[in-house]
């Protein structure tokens, strides 16, 4: 098998899936593609770069969406794509935490596209909604996580709780003046 950026995003994402976050590391991927870790470096510079890409192939179904949708659609579109990958929503946090981060400004303009008010009050809005999908699909995952790991109940379908909690942001910037 020929090496190349997208296998080895595509191995990235397998160990993701399998063991977490924080059991991928430069070094299992390359084991798991039968190459040494410094062949990895001339397709993907390091484990940042490598988290940034996974999120982007994560995100890729609601940023290369043509349909515009409403901002609580593309909030429901971003959380199911976030939870289709374990630690997904850890792994969108950790690449759009970067400074100047094209992927976090994609998805900003993208929630903000049906924001009312201003530019200044559609940036607020756009970046408030963000981290309302971050924190409650983490959680979310994290919870799961801790219930497929001790045995615990889960507490329950978080949809409802998530589509509410958007409905009231959105509620209160319809009502903010720019």
């Amino acid at each position: 098998m020929q090496l190349t950026r997208d296998s080895i995003i595509a191995a990235a994402v397998t160990i993701l899936d399998t063991y977490g976050l924080a059991d991928m590391s430069m070094r299992r991927v390359a084991t798991s593609l039968g190459v040494a870790p410094g062949a990895l470096y001339w397709h993907i510079a390091n484990k940042q770069q490598l988290i940034t890409a996974i999120a982007e192939e994560i995100l890729s179904p609601v940023l290369s969406d043509p349909a515009p949708g409403g901002a609580a659609e593309v909030a429901g579109a971003l959380r199911t794509a976030m939870l289709s990958r374990r630690d997904g929503a850890e792994v969108v946090a950790a690449a759009l935490s970067q400074p100047d981060s094209p992927t976090r400004a994609d998805v900003e303009k993208r929630l903000g596209q049906s924001l009312p008010g201003d530019a200044d009050l559609v940036r607020i809005g756009a970046a408030t909604l963000l981290h309302l999908v971050l924190g409650a699909t983490a959680l979310e995952q994290a919870r799961a996580q801790h219930a497929a790991d001790t045995g615990a109940e889960l507490p329950g379908d978080a949809s409802a709780d998530f589509r509410r909690g958007v409905s009231l942001l959105l509620a209160g910037l319809s009502t903010s003046r720019g």
